[in-house]
């Protein structure tokens, strides 16, 4: 699907605040880009959110075991009609928790609500490919 101009940029700018609050681990500023009914699954096991207040508790945790942390995005897909946008994205956290340093390869798949005044993320799946998943195989051995 074609996406204006306009709209990719408003999507770019609301992955780049998340990038720059992340890295102050801002818990306000990634909460107020998260609709009041965010929904989100996080790479761990227990890692879903059900609402805002979900979310920010997941924040509260993930920032709190992180010394530093920041993320990058590559690779970005942004598909949009009316109201609703979806992204799809590289991503790259480097984290220093418990004194080591961390280079997490991830994925972002977003669906993104347009309030008429912002771009909220409505729901959010992160995840890490398969460690012992060969390339060309469909299942880790």
């Amino acid at each position: 699907m074609r996406v204006s101009e306009q709209t990719q940029k408003q999507i770019l700018a609301v992955l780049r605040r998340m990038a720059e609050a992340t890295a102050r681990k801002d818990l306000d500023g990634m909460v107020a880009l998260a609709d009041p009914d965010f929904r989100g699954f996080g790479t761990g096991l227990d890692e879903k959110a059900i609402g805002r207040e979900a979310y920010r508790r997941q924040l509260e945790r993930d920032f709190s075991q992180a010394e530093t942390i920041s993320l990058e995005f590559s690779d970005i897909r942004i598909g949009a009609e009316g109201t609703v946008a979806w992204v799809m994205a590289g991503m790259v956290y480097r984290i220093v928790a418990d004194g080591v340093s961390q280079t997490l390869n991830g994925r972002l798949t977003a669906v993104l609500r347009g309030t008429g005044h912002a771009w909220v993320f409505a729901q959010m799946h992160y995840s890490l490919p398969a460690q012992g998943q060969e390339e060309g195989r469909s299942y880790p051995a």
